[in-house]
């Protein structure tokens, strides 16, 4: 399994926060990442929110990146990509840097 990184950005304009339509879309897309993530064999490591930043970070475990965009362009999610711009990276642990450096 490696590692992703995806870090989606939006306008304080769009912010679900503050934004009816982008609330419901969010609300809706969290609901269904469990479902697949699991259809794609992606482990969730975490999320996170920099609410000032308007910023969502997720990671994840996968088998590879094609994986990952496959998953993210799920119907149920893909309307996230609507009002934010993502990036998805792939990155390492430390520990794993640490071997790569010695």
């Amino acid at each position: 399994m490696s590692h992703f990184v995806m870090i989606s950005r939006h306008t304080a304009e769009s912010c679900p926060m503050n934004n009816g339509k982008t609330r419901q879309i969010a609300l809706e897309a969290m609901a269904a990442l469990p479902e697949a993530a699991k259809k794609y064999g992606i482990k969730i490591i975490g999320s996170w929110s920099v609410n000032p930043e308007h910023l969502f970070i997720q990671v994840f475990d996968a088998v590879n990146l094609d994986m990952v965009l496959k998953f993210s362009m799920e119907p149920s999610l893909l309307k996230w990509w609507g009002f934010n711009t993502t990036e998805i990276k792939p990155a390492t642990t430390l520990e794993e840097t640490l071997k790569l450096i010695q």
